[in-house]
């Protein structure tokens, strides 16, 4: 008998726990689920970049779900967050991609690297398996490329590049040695700027590109480009490696300036080599000097919770994200990629006031699916960041 009852109240509890599952129980009780997926570099020297953007997404997510998710079609929906580690592999990203679209049925991706982009690019528009790219890349090439279900979130690193030689030359600084990271992204990043370098009338001594994901010693690198005598050295991966490749340039006598590429971040640097070593570098705005009102009590929570200092990739993710939900609602379906892309179009859609989200957007171009972010450098003069114009690349 007892034997009995203790199988009555097993099942009663087993039937219990199924229930609440099937209705995702909590916040979630009685809503429906869309699953976002994420691949990105988190593990390896790539690692805390891929951190920084998923912590981004986790944080809109519980934002969002929090004030009970969206309305699409009369019927409530929570997000759900699937992130998978590519080590910055292509081959790797396309493996989660595959999953993520034929084993979790996810109709969003983000990805924050050019290379493993390029890699879904090739399979996101199959008959039966589209998925949304949401792309976080600067390189311009991958905006332009014609794909219907891309959108790209970060502005294009050309952008930068004007306000980088006026800084630098602004200087006297002619002579430039170019050390960046190599890759599509870092490949595209030296052609693009050489290019414009030489235009503006400098003179390019050196090209000594280094997988920033890889080397661990970069001497050799340095003094192959050290060796033509620069004024400026051309720089950027991601921000520790970029720190390490700064500080044994200083360590080997270069006095001259830097120049820092998107990708790596001017505070991280700052906290791991000094200041000091930083001087005379241009790049882009930290986080913390940030014109946007609502973007300081974001990073300032942030680090609050996680102890760490709050990137862009984290708050412009953060941002990107809300703008998706705000599609995905304005479609009206949860599934359709076309329709949800198409309402990325809509008025309002892909519009974010600095006020209230960390990063500002002021629309989207229709047809290569870039997003309007505006960029902003700054440049390191006696032990502090000192901010340029805000860009609004689109508009030029």
């Amino acid at each position: 008998m007892r034997l009995r009852k203790l199988t009555v109240v097993f099942t009663l509890l087993a039937t219990i726990a199924l229930m609440m599952a099937s209705c995702g129980g909590g916040e979630g009780e009685g809503k429906g689920v869309i699953k976002v997926g994420l691949t990105a570099p988190l593990s390896g020297v790539g690692a805390k970049y891929g951190q920084d953007c998923q912590d981004g997404l986790s944080l809109a997510i519980e934002d969002i779900n929090a004030k009970g998710g969206i309305t699409v079609g009369g019927k409530q929906y929570i997000f759900e967050l699937y992130p998978a580690d590519d080590e910055a592999v292509p081959d790797k990203a396309k493996t989660n991609a595959e999953r993520f679209v034929l084993e979790n049925d996810i109709k969003f991706v983000f990805c924050p690297l050019a290379t493993c982009i390029n890699t879904l690019m090739d399979m996101n528009t199959r008959a039966g398996e589209e998925f949304l790219i949401m792309a976080y890349t600067s390189v311009p090439l991958y905006a332009q490329r014609s794909n219907p279900y891309m959108v790209t979130i970060p502005p294009p690193f050309s952008s930068y590049i004007p306000d980088f030689i006026k800084f630098a030359m602004g200087k006297g600084w002619k002579k430039v040695a170019l050390l960046q990271t190599t890759g599509s992204y870092g490949e595209l990043w030296g052609k693009t700027f050489k290019e414009a370098w030489i235009k503006a009338g400098g003179t390019v001594v050196a090209e000594a590109p280094a997988s920033y994901y890889t080397e661990t010693d970069f001497t050799a690198y340095i003094q192959k480009a050290l060796a033509g005598g620069p004024d400026v050295l051309f720089v950027g991966g991601p921000s520790q490696p970029t720190a390490q490749v700064m500080k044994q340039a200083r360590g080997l006598g270069f006095k001259g300036g830097f120049i820092v590429i998107d990708q790596a971040k001017m505070d991280e640097i700052a906290d791991a080599i000094g200041m000091d070593m930083m001087e005379g570098s241009v790049g882009v705005l930290p986080v913390e000097d940030s014109q946007f009102s609502a973007t300081l009590p974001f990073a300032k929570k942030y680090k609050e919770r996680f102890g760490r200092r709050c990137t862009w990739e984290t708050a412009i993710h953060y941002s990107a994200f809300h703008i998706l939900a705000r599609a995905i609602e304005k479609a009206g379906k949860v599934d359709d990629v076309k329709a949800i892309r198409e309402a990325f179009n809509a008025p309002g859609v892909a519009e974010l006031s600095g006020d209230e989200y960390p990063m500002a957007f002021d629309g989207i171009n229709p047809n290569t699916g870039a997003l309007f972010m505006p960029a902003t450098a700054s440049y390191v003069e006696g032990g502090k960041f000192v901010p340029l114009e805000s860009i609004e690349w689109w508009k030029k």
